[in-house]
């Protein structure tokens, strides 16, 4: 409150000293008209504003924007920031106008200050985005920087203010320092063109070490020299690969020698040659390493600068800033496969980071720097193999990128062979079955089980029940809720029937022995210390709970305990005790949005069904490491899936399981299906007779009877046919199929 009455207190003063001018312009005034002059602006909203020109309406704009900023009057404040948005002026054009009305009052502070404030936080922060976008504009104006230039040789006072305008124009002043350093006509300026830059230095090292590929011995000993001073490890392999280079004239090695002393005194790189210092660079990128950021990190593009032979110069490409890591990546990891092609990491990073890139670009926009007709990520990828797309995957898993985890699997998936897959106990993919991402878990998954090994390799078990996993996921969400009181568990449950498939209980061992034959578990609502605790060490040994979002309904004290217990996990969510299913689904739907989003309907049938697709495999192959058996629980909820596509999925896998109570399930299943389709029913009947052709007869007489039953009574020909093909695969005796005969006689 005190700041905010000094600066109204300073606001008023400065219309007080504006309206006395007016009064020495215009003579004599009255004191009522002096104090009509300083209300005036208060008086006056955006609609009534006097027209004039563009300019000058911005101008009066932006000096009551900050106006009535400074005195509080947060609604005209916000009336004439809209105005100024309304008016879409240029960037430029806005800075100026801004500057102009200023008088004295600090803009940037004013536009920090109302970020502060909620009504005004939204229109402060795009006014503060269009004003950046102007002082860029200005900084980066070639003719401003030319005449920066020209004048640092003038005086010391000079060399400053050109200081100023060069270090705000940063990297894009390379390009003229380079041409100036070129002129011969120019060459009283060159010292201070050098000093300029190694005083800018950090900004300046990306287009400078490009500029390292120029013929012009002189030239490239002056910029190493300017490397060296400004000290940033960044320029190590560029300087490293010259000193390493015997065809190099003695002058420039000798300069890039003396440059990596001054940079790397201690002689920490010293045990890397120039390829492995620009692998060390690539990894830099990838990992976003603070040192290594962009310039302009909240900008939408930024630099990357080539060498252009033609110009004897640097030009840079603008590429979005999402992706500008990974083109610099890429382009470290060829400097370093240029010098040494079988670096076989940096051909693993290159393939991650040309995937990421493609992951990481913005909706609406292209990469320039990308050739044109140049293949997918993808066609890299695949051509690799897994020798070094098990490494990716690697990197994938490191930086914890979903989207990115799935093109490196999808590849291994198409190109790898089983030793590929699981050279190693440390093998990605096995790592990949224990991702959060259960999209991350099933392709890992679909791999191995694709892959088809002979041996058992460790983690082999955790394959179906993953498979389990991605199969369940399609149908209705499970949910566990522990509440050792009757009343409290069964009104929660009641409440989330309609979203969940519900398995209550009082205590957390009976609720998991209930729950033990579910395949997914998607929600857990857990009240007791006892019970969090127990499902705290169970889900240790579970992998079901691994990533399952955990709700604990807590009193006050114990809430702000667990508050604290819990702070770094993601997936656990605290609500008061007596909170009702909707809080409950609602920080359901929190944790979904922190882990990303959840699993869109589309992907999670295309899982469901590429599941069931490799449960099928399995099942068909006699001699398979894998089991289907623990898929059984999920092969049954599937039969019961609203979507027919998932059901009959589950049912050609049933039909190959050798299993009693497969068979039982399926036929069960096929009785009870009189509310589906004719199609969906008699698909249903072919994978009992496809059971019964791999297993014989392993049904009760009851289900025989039914079977019977339809293949009688059906009304649809499709159907008749199918129980009937079905009963024949049983092989059934002779008394049963003289009672179809005769019922069908009758």
């Amino acid at each position: 409150m005190r700041q905010l009455q000094t600066k109204y207190r300073g606001e008023q003063q400065r219309l007080a000293r504006r309206a006395s001018l007016k009064c020495a312009l215009v003579g004599a005034v009255m004191v009522a008209g002096v104090a009509s002059a300083i209300s005036l602006p208060a008086l006056t909203p955006p609609s009534a504003v006097a027209a004039s020109a563009p300019s000058q309406k911005l101008t009066n704009d932006a000096d009551l924007f900050m106006h009535y900023s400074l005195v509080g009057n947060v609604k005209l404040a916000a009336a004439f920031g809209k105005t100024i948005l309304n008016m879409a002026p240029n960037p430029v054009d806005a800075l100026h106008a801004f500057e102009a009305a200023a008088d004295g009052r600090n803009v940037t502070e004013i536009l920090i200050d109302n970020q502060q404030v909620p009504s005004l936080k939204k229109i402060s922060a795009q006014i503060e985005a269009l004003l950046t976008k102007g002082h860029m504009a200005v900084a980066r104006n070639p003719k401003r920087i030319m005449q920066a230039i020209a004048a640092m040789d003038q005086s010391p006072r000079a060399y400053v203010v050109s200081r100023q305008r060069l270090r705000a124009a940063g990297e894009f002043a390379v390009p003229f320092y380079i041409h100036t350093l070129n002129s011969a006509a120019q060459k009283a300026l060159h010292p201070y063109v050098l000093q300029m830059m190694t005083e800018i230095g950090r900004p300046v090292i990306n287009a400078l070490v490009q500029q390292l590929a120029t013929s012009s011995v002189a030239e490239k000993v002056e910029i190493i020299h300017v490397l060296g001073n400004i000290q940033y490890s960044r320029s190590l392999p560029y300087l490293k690969e010259i000193a390493e280079d015997k065809n190099a004239p003695a002058d420039e090695r000798a300069a890039a020698v003396s440059a990596i002393d001054q940079i790397d005194p201690t002689g920490l790189f010293n045990h890397l040659n120039a390829a492995q210092q620009f692998l060390w660079l690539a990894q830099g990128y990838f990992n976003h390493r603070p040192s290594l950021a962009a310039n302009y990190p909240s900008a939408a593009t930024n630099p990357v600068w080539y060498y252009s032979p033609s110009l004897d110069n640097v030009t840079e490409v603008a590429v979005p800033t999402a992706i500008w890591n990974d083109v610099q990546c890429m382009r470290a990891c060829e400097a370093a496969l240029r010098l040494d092609p079988k670096l076989s990491p940096a051909i693993s990073l290159w393939i991650t980071a040309n995937l990421r890139r493609e992951v990481d670009l913005p909706s609406g926009m292209t990469d320039p720097s990308l050739p044109k007709h140049s293949p997918s990520a993808a066609y890299y990828a695949m051509a690799a193999g897994p020798r070094y797309l098990n490494p990716s995957l690697r990197e994938a898993l490191a930086v914890g990128n979903s989207r990115l985890i799935l093109k490196v699997e999808a590849a291994l998936t198409k190109t790898g062979g089983v030793s590929g897959l699981v050279s190693s106990p440390t093998s990605p993919l096995l790592q990949a079955m224990s991702y959060p991402d259960l999209q991350v878990r099933f392709q890992a998954a679909s791999a191995l089980a694709a892959a088809n090994p002979l041996k058992p390799f460790i983690g082999y078990s955790r394959v179906v029940p993953i498979l389990s996993e991605a199969l369940a996921q399609s149908g209705k969400p499970v949910c566990v809720v522990i509440e050792p009181s009757a009343q409290a568990r069964n009104t929660i449950a009641a409440g989330l029937r309609s979203q969940f498939h519900v398995i209550s209980a009082a205590t957390t061992s009976e609720a998991f022995q209930m729950a033990r034959k579910s395949p997914i578990i998607n929600l857990v609502v857990a009240q007791g210390a006892a019970n969090i605790r127990n499902f705290d060490q169970l889900a240790s040994t579970d992998a079901r709970l691994a990533y399952t979002p955990l709700v604990i309904m807590a009193h006050s004290a114990a809430a702000r305990a667990y508050r604290v217990q819990f702070a770094n996990e993601q997936t656990i969510s605290i609500l008061p005790v007596g909170s009702g299913a909707s809080e409950v689904e609602a920080a359901y739907s929190s944790v979904l949005s922190k882990l990303g989003g959840g699993i869109p309907p589309s992907l999670k049938l295309a899982d469901a069904l590429g599941a069931a697709h490799q449960l099928k495999l399995i099942a068909m192959n006699r001699a398979s490491i894998y089991n289907v058996l623990p898929a059984i629980s999920a092969l049954h909820m599937a039969l019961h899936n609203p979507n027919s596509k998932v059901v009959l999925a589950a049912a050609r896998v049933l039909g190959q399981t050798r299993d009693p109570m497969a068979q039982r399930m399926l036929v069960r299943a096929a009785l009870h299906s009189s509310g589906a389709t004719s199609a969906v029913r008699a698909a249903l009947f072919q994978s009992v007779a496809t059971s019964a052709r791999n297993l014989g007869d392993k049904l009760t007489k009851g289900q025989i009877h039914g079977l019977i039953r339809v293949a009688m009574t059906s009304g649809s020909a499709d159907v008749k046919l199918a129980a009937a093909q079905a009963l024949g695969a049983l092989n059934i005796p002779s008394n049963r199929a003289s009672t179809l005969i005769l019922g069908m006689q009758n």
